[in-house]
C-alpha cells in the first residue's frame, strides 16, 4: 500500500505519454479544481509558434502527486515555462496533491533549468504557496482581477440573486419577442450527439461575433500542441464524461447566443460566451445566466463561477468571487534573479511589450508550425 512516507521522485519528460496522459487524467479528476487542469482542455489551449513541451512529474512511490504540464518559450537565454491554457482568459492552476509534492515540484522545475510565470492562476494553491516559501525560489505575485461567482445551493432560484425587478425585465423581453413572432427557446446541450447536431450553428456564431474583432474565435483553433486535436474534440469529450452544459438561445428558430460551461465537481465554469448582435435587445446573456441559475439543481452543481474578464453582467449576478494572480518565478541561482524577478514581470503585464509579443507569435505561426 502507498503511504505519504514513500519517497517523492521529480522529473521532467518532452513528450506525453499515453501512460503519463492517463494519469494526470487522473490527478485532475482527484484534486483539480477548474477545468483548464484537465489534459483534454490543456493540449487544445493554443500556444506560442517555436515553444516546446515539457510535463515536470513528482511521483510518490510511483504514483503521480505532483505534475505541472508547461510550454517553454525563451526570453533571451532565459527558458520561460508557462502552464498550458496560460494566455487564454481561463482560471489555470498546477496539480499537487500535498506540500510536499508541491515543494519537489518547484524543486525539479529548477533542476531543469526553468523559469516561470503564469497570468490567471488561482490564489491560495498548494503549489502557488510552495512556490512563495521555497527557499530555492525568488518569486513574486500580483492580483489581476476577482473572478466573479454565482453561488447557488439547492433549491435555490433566481429570486435568490436578483431582485424581482430585474427578472420581470427579462420576463417581459421574452414576452415581446413571442409577441413579435420571433420566440425566444432555451436549450441545454450535455452530451456528445446533441453537441453533433448543433455543432455548425455553434461554430457559425462563434465566428461571425469574433470577426474584425480582438477577441479569438478559440472553437476555430487548432491545437498547437496537438494538431489532430479541436476545441471541437475538447467539447466532446467532456459531454462524454458528462461535464459539458452548453446553453443556447433561439430566436425565431435560428441560434443567435450560447453559453459554453464546464462542471468540475459541484462547479459550473463559463468558458465562450457569443451572441448575434441583432438579439441584444432581448439581453441574451442575462437570460442564459437565468437559465443556468433556474436549472443548476439538475446540472448538479451549486456554484456557477463566471470565469476570468470581469464585465457589467457577471457583477450583475455575482454573490462572490476568487482572485486570480499573476506569477512569477525565479530560480535564486539564477545570476541576477531579484532583476529577472522584475523585468519577466514587466514584459508579460505590459501592453505595449504584450502586442508586441502577440504581432510575434502571429508572425511565427504563419512561418512554422510549432515543436512538439
Amino acid at each position: 500500500m502507498k503511504t505519504d512516507c514513500e519517497p517523492l521522485c521529480g522529473g521532467m519528460d518532452t513528450r506525453l505519454t499515453d501512460e503519463l496522459h492517463d494519469e494526470w487524467d487522473a490527478l485532475a479528476e482527484r484534486v483539480g479544481t477548474v477545468f483548464s487542469s484537465r489534459p483534454g482542455y490543456a493540449l487544445n489551449a493554443p500556444r506560442p509558434a517555436g515553444s516546446e513541451l515539457a510535463f515536470v512529474h513528482v511521483r510518490r512511490g510511483g504514483r503521480l502527486v505532483a505534475l505541472a504540464p508547461l510550454f517553454v518559450t525563451r526570453m533571451g537565454p532565459v527558458k520561460v515555462a508557462k502552464i498550458l491554457g496560460n494566455g487564454q482568459g481561463v482560471p489555470t492552476e498546477l496539480l499537487s496533491e500535498d506540500d510536499a509534492s508541491s515543494r519537489v515540484l518547484w524543486d525539479s522545475i529548477d533542476d531543469h533549468g526553468l523559469t516561470y510565470y503564469a497570468d490567471s492562476m488561482i490564489d491560495n494553491r498548494t503549489a502557488i504557496e510552495a512556490l512563495g516559501a521555497h527557499p530555492r525560489w525568488r518569486s513574486d505575485s500580483l492580483v489581476r482581477e476577482r473572478v466573479p461567482v454565482i453561488d447557488v445551493p439547492p433549491g435555490s432560484t433566481a429570486r435568490d440573486v436578483r431582485g424581482r425587478k430585474s427578472l420581470k425585465r427579462l420576463e417581459k423581453y421574452r414576452r415581446q419577442a413571442e409577441r413579435s413572432g420571433s420566440p425566444m427557446v432555451v436549450e441545454t446541450i450535455r452530451d456528445a450527439e446533441h453537441l453533433e447536431l448543433r455543432w455548425a450553428d455553434i461554430s457559425r456564431l462563434a465566428a461571425a461575433s469574433t470577426r474584425h474583432t480582438d477577441r479569438t474565435d478559440y472553437l476555430a483553433e487548432k491545437s498547437p500542441a496537438d494538431p489532430s486535436a479541436s476545441a471541437k474534440a475538447f467539447l466532446l469529450g467532456e459531454a462524454a464524461a458528462g461535464r459539458l452544459a452548453l446553453v443556447g438561445v433561439s430566436v425565431d428558430g435560428r441560434w443567435c447566443a450560447h453559453e459554453i460551461c464546464i462542471r468540475t465537481g459541484s462547479r459550473l465554469e463559463s468558458w465562450l460566451t457569443h451572441h448575434d448582435p441583432a438579439v441584444a435587445k432581448y439581453q441574451p446573456g442575462h437570460q442564459m445566466v437565468e437559465w443556468l441559475i433556474q436549472t443548476h439543481d439538475e446540472l448538479d452543481v451549486t456554484v456557477l463561477d463566471q470565469g476570468v474578464g470581469v464585465n457589467d453582467n457577471k457583477k450583475a449576478w455575482s454573490t462572490s468571487g476568487y482572485d486570480v494572480i499573476a506569477v512569477v518565478g525565479v530560480p535564486t541561482r539564477t545570476i541576477g534573479s531579484r532583476i529577472l524577478v522584475g523585468l519577466l514581470r514587466r514584459w508579460e503585464l505590459s501592453p505595449g511589450f504584450a502586442h508586441a509579443r502577440k504581432v510575434g507569435y502571429a508572425v511565427l505561426s504563419r512561418l512554422r508550425p510549432s515543436n512538439d
